[in-house]
This record gives C-alpha cells, sequence and structure tokens, in this order.
C-alpha cells in the first residue's frame, strides 16, 4: 500500500484482507470501533471512515444497538451463464450442498400455477432436484430444480453434494447450456426456507426465477431462494446497447 494512502484506507485494506482470508466468518460480530481505535491508535473518525468503506462495499453490515456484522460478499454478474458452485469457486470459497428431495414429478395444472415457468416445458414428465446450496457450509440457496425426465435421472447418478448441475451437464453428459432468461424479485422467507437457509420468519430474501434453454428446448426450470444479507446481483449496463437487448423485463402488479 502507498504511504500516500489516507489512513483510514490503510486500515479498509488490511480489515478487506482479513476478510477476504476468512479471519472473519459471515455473521461474525466484527471489532467495535473502540477495538480498532486501540489496535490502530486512530481516532474514532478514521475508524469509521474505514468500516463505512466496507459497508458501501458489501463487507460489513452496521445495525445501529447491535454492532457491526460480517456480511459476506456474494456477487453474481449477469454477463455469463454460471451455476451456484462455479460462482463460489470463483471467489475462493467452498461450495457443497445438502440434497432435500431428488424425484419424478408430473406437471399438473396445480403445479403449473405454482410454477408457471414450467410452461416452457414440452412434456409432462419432469424430474425436481431440491438443494440447500452452501457457501463454506453456510446455507446461501434454497434451490428447486426442474429437469426433463431422462436428464434429470441421469443428474441424479452423479454426487449432486459437492459437484455444480452445470459443470456435470457438461463434462459429464456432453449437454450444452447456450441461453437462459431469468427474473429476480424480492420476496420473504416463509418457514420452510427460513429453516432450511438458518434465518427468520419474514426475512427478506431475493428470488431468481431461471430458464435455461439448449438451442430452442427448455433444458431446466428452477427457482432460487437467496439470503439477502450474503447474496448480490451486479449488473453492468452499456450506454451502447439498446434496453431491448439487454432483455431488461419490468413487471408490475396490481394490489
Amino acid at each position: 500500500m502507498h504511504d500516500a494512502a489516507p489512513l483510514h484506507y490503510k486500515i479498509a485494506h488490511e480489515l478487506r484482507d482479513g476478510l477476504k482470508k476468512g479471519q472473519w466468518k459471515a455473521g461474525d460480530l466484527f471489532p467495535t470501533d473502540k477495538q480498532l481505535m486501540e489496535k490502530y491508535s486512530v481516532s474514532s473518525t478514521t475508524v469509521r471512515r474505514a468500516i463505512y468503506e466496507l459497508v458501501k462495499e458489501g463487507w460489513l453490515d452496521r445495525k445501529p444497538g447491535k454492532g457491526t456484522f460480517v456480511k459476506g460478499e456474494m456477487v453474481e454478474t449477469l454477463k455469463r451463464l454460471t451455476g451456484f458452485f462455479e460462482e463460489i469457486k470463483a471467489k475462493g470459497m467452498v461450495p457443497s450442498a445438502k440434497l432435500v428431495k431428488v424425484v419424478e414429478v408430473e406437471l399438473t395444472d396445480e403445479l403449473l400455477e405454482e410454477v408457471p415457468e414450467l410452461k416452457d416445458f414440452d412434456e409432462t414428465r419432469l424430474f425436481l432436484i431440491r438443494k440447500i446450496q452452501q457457501m463454506n457450509d453456510i446455507p446461501v440457496v434454497y434451490l428447486d430444480s426442474y429437469w426433463p425426465y431422462e436428464i434429470g435421472l441421469e443428474l441424479s447418478k452423479h454426487d449432486l453434494t459437492s459437484r455444480g448441475m452445470y459443470e456435470i451437464l457438461q463434462s459429464s453428459l456432453g449437454i450444452s447450456l447456450e441461453k437462459a432468461d431469468q427474473i429476480i424479485s424480492a420476496s420473504i422467507a416463509d418457514e420452510v426456507v427460513a429453516k432450511a437457509l438458518n434465518i427468520s420468519v419474514g426475512t427478506p430474501i431475493l428470488v431468481m426465477s431461471r430458464t435455461v434453454f439448449s438451442g430452442e428446448n427448455a433444458l431446466e426450470v428452477s427457482i432460487n431462494k437467496y439470503r439477502a444479507d450474503m447474496y448480490s446481483y451486479r449488473v453492468q449496463l452499456d450506454s451502447s446497447v439498446s434496453m431491448g437487448d439487454e432483455g431488461l423485463v419490468i413487471e408490475t402488479s396490481n394490489f
């Protein structure tokens, strides 16, 4: 770090480095301002500026009256079609998953009403893989992943707790992923999701509905429910690309 850099910038850099190396884990109580003032022999203003930088970047979360907590950083760019395992490995962390359900399902009217995205499938015999996706053993995503029956059955023969389904699909089954449509919205955790993600009922979550295509055929429909305190999306916008080309969808609802 250059000696001319502001003191709060140097402190933020050192603390950020510790967060990246896992010195503090997501959910941990971060050192207090007083502790940091004593450690670095600086004023409260300098410490607050350093902490502000880390809060702004998404590493920390200030909770009045409770303290500062490690939020962790998990950002997916929407430039590429990637799976959870690939994203987490790219961050230098360890992905894993707990299997909740691996079953054949029929595309009934009731299921279609619950998951309207399933209309993109040409068949009514589907395969559901339900998982709790984890980062460094911390639950992050509650996933319902629907596949054409034969493909889902093949996926179920592999270790889905330590390998990503997209990686299995491409490297072991020789099936390519070409494009995806997805919509991201906000919701709150019900009792099932809250228990799976170790959060309170009613906690805000992000819901990402994604349909993956191979050619013109729907390959997967997934409903991903993310802990909003540990996951965010970054979208890069190019002024030379029209909104239609970006594929931005704004939905409105009548209440």
